[in-house]
């Protein structure tokens, strides 16, 4: 197999169909996994970099059965794999590294702030710096540093392609959380996108969904919307504070109140931006506007 192929490996999830790595871009495949992600979104997309020398980015999957068929077709390569990339330290993002790391003795390679988040679970020997160029089998991916939706996120752009492999900076299945909670920092998260939108890639290569072929459009979508949120957060607040619990029916009213968890996570991300921006204020009782 090369990665540039299309190839179908044994896949035991339910046994109801196969598991394919498809090109996704000129010596770029993707191989989804089915991860313990958020719905809608059920798989995460490993992307396998090149022809005879692999870089496989997002080794995602927990699940044995996912492992054995990524086995299954890493062993059929005429190729080498010689090294593991992790685009942030989510669980569905990294479950599967220390797997491929154990059973192929190959390095993980990641940022600094990822590296520090999963220490202890996953061993990241080399760290990546913003702008640091890999070689994957001859072809350039540099690396961009993209903060917001997780402090140490790496996007990786292809400088002969310009296709680029965006992480969980935006999906075409699902939507993207920024948790404060969990380091998520939403003026970060807009500064990232708008940096990737300067890039002007050819292309998204999402860890959730198939490729994204009107990056500008989808780009300019995530940051339109994410300022209507911002606006409808802004424009709950009054005089009086309210909690979090309270705005997030007034700032979300389209949702139903099964996710007012998730929504929470964001509104308070929405909150702290625009007390940054001088616009709320925290108090002992909940946040007001300025």
């Amino acid at each position: 197999m090369h990665a540039q192929k299309n190839v179908t490996a044994k896949m035991t999830d339910g046994g109801k169909k196969a598991a394919v790595t498809q090109e996704v871009s000129a010596g770029i495949g993707a191989f989804p996994v089915r991860t313990p992600t958020l719905p809608p979104a059920t798989h995460t997309n490993t992307y396998i970099v090149g022809s005879d020398r692999l870089t496989l980015f997002d080794p995602a999957s927990p699940y044995v059965e996912e492992q054995s068929a990524l086995d299954a077709t890493l062993d059929r390569a005429p190729a080498t794999v010689e090294r593991l990339v992790l685009t942030h330290h989510h669980v569905d993002h990294v479950s599967g590294a220390m797997h491929l790391r154990d059973r192929l003795h190959i390095p993980i390679a990641a940022h600094r702030l990822t590296a520090l988040r999963v220490a202890g679970r996953i061993v990241v020997d080399e760290l990546l710096d913003d702008g640091q160029v890999l070689d994957c089998d001859g072809r350039r991916l540099r690396a961009v540093w993209t903060p917001g939706h997780a402090p140490g996120h790496l996007c990786f752009f292809d400088e002969t392609s310009h296709a680029m492999l965006v992480g969980d900076m935006v999906a075409s299945i699902g939507t993207i959380i920024v948790a404060p909670a969990d380091d998520g920092d939403m003026a970060a998260y807009l500064s990232s996108l708008r940096l990737i939108a300067s890039l002007n890639p050819s292309v998204l290569l999402p860890a959730h969904g198939p490729p994204i072929h009107d990056p500008q459009g989808h780009l300019a979508h995530y940051i339109q919307h994410r300022l209507q949120r911002e606006a409808k957060v802004l424009g709950a607040l009054g005089k009086q504070p309210r909690t979090v619990d309270e705005l997030v029916p007034l700032a979300y009213p389209e949702i139903s109140p099964t996710i007012y968890g998730l929504a929470a996570q964001s509104l308070l991300a929405h909150l702290i931006k625009l007390g940054s921006d001088g616009k709320a204020a925290q108090t002992d009782t909940g946040w007001a506007a300025i």
